[in-house]
């Protein structure tokens, strides 16, 4: 069915009008007034019109980024992580304010601690009103600014820093690397945010698509379970870093050994993964699926391995290791999946 597209944001609901034609033969259609009023457009404005597959499109010749924004009543949530996923979500749908009040009319000191601890895994928000009352969030972001696929190799490479170090440091015993690579796997949710608005964003706006160089509908689906396998894949390295800190001694060379081998196939992997996704290189992808077995392999002599000479709880840890690796490895064979869906779509 065919269906009439006005460019810009959504509209909150479809409605029908009936073509009607001029004295000339020509056809007209009205738009509804608040969908006008929504796109700040008045009379006399120019829009473009033009074909879209089986879709009629209606265009503002001087489309612009229209801002949206979001409430939440601070009083209606009970607790620090339900009030940071509410302002991430606001955030991630691409909503350019969000206003956060209390319907007690006073904030509590501990609510506006929870926002600004909130806004460090968020890049570009700025508070731009802090009362008694309320508090209001701006993104500064522009996301024609951004190539999506260029953010997401980013993050990607990000990741793979991340595990790299984390692995010397075993290797090396070397704690403070360890930390190193924690704190920079802790920073990565901003561009694994970051990259997820600019999904939304252009999910939701043709005119906007187009900017980023986007080609259509479904390849902001692709981007978005790529990152999604990404952010899984940045969870996994941030958590081996972490184990590594935990460690009380040196492991068993043998262990790390396997370890080693397992982080090299694995980085491998994703780095074939990613370039699979961006060139669309069907080989790339297909050799991410066949290096699979050798990381299960690696996991499987890796627990083989006599655990007696570690503590019990660094024994616990270096098995944590193992499963993540081979969690990632898991999630590039996803991410050359996403590839493939590309190619195909």
């Amino acid at each position: 069915m065919a269906s009439l597209i006005i460019g810009g944001p959504p509209v909150a609901r479809v409605q029908v009008r009936k073509l009607q034609t001029t004295a000339g033969g020509t056809f007209i259609v009205t738009v509804p007034k608040e969908w006008v009023e929504k796109l700040g457009l008045k009379k006399g404005d120019f829009v473009s019109t033009e074909m879209e597959e089986d879709s009629l499109v209606l265009t503002p010749t001087d489309a612009r980024h229209v801002g949206e924004s979001r409430t939440l009543d601070v009083d209606r949530l009970k607790d620090k992580r339900l009030l940071e996923l509410n302002i991430t979500a606001s955030y991630i749908q691409g909503h350019d304010v969000t206003r956060i009040f209390s319907s007690g009319n006073k904030m509590q000191p501990h609510h506006k601690e929870w926002i600004r601890e909130t806004l460090d895994g968020l890049m570009g928000v700025e508070i731009t009103e802090d009362y008694a009352d309320h508090v209001s969030l701006l993104n500064l972001i522009d996301p024609t600014k951004f190539s999506p696929m260029s953010t997401i190799e980013q993050f990607s490479s990000a990741s793979l820093a991340v595990l790299e170090d984390a692995t010397k440091a075993l290797e090396e015993g070397d704690a403070s690397l360890a930390k190193d690579a924690n704190i920079r796997g802790a920073e990565g949710v901003k561009l694994y945010n970051l990259v997820m608005r600019l999904a939304f964003q252009a999910a939701r706006n043709r005119k906007l698509r187009e900017r980023m160089n986007i080609s259509d509908v479904s390849s902001v689906i692709v981007m978005a379970i790529a990152t999604r396998e990404l952010g899984r894949i940045a969870y996994y390295a941030t958590w081996i870093a972490q184990h590594v800190m935990e460690l009380t001694a040196r492991p068993d060379p043998a262990l790390v050994s396997v370890i080693r081998r397992m982080t090299d196939v694995t980085v491998e992997m994703q780095r074939l993964a990613m370039k699979a996704l961006l060139s669309r290189d069907i080989g790339a992808a297909d050799a991410v699926f066949r290096k699979m077995p050798q990381v299960r392999q690696l996991y499987e002599s890796g627990y083989r391995l006599p655990a007696r000479e570690n503590e019990e709880r660094d024994a616990y840890h270096l098995a944590l290791i193992l499963r993540d690796i081979r969690g990632i490895a898991g999630y590039a064979v996803a991410l050359a999946d996403d590839a493939v869906l590309g190619m195909f779509r």
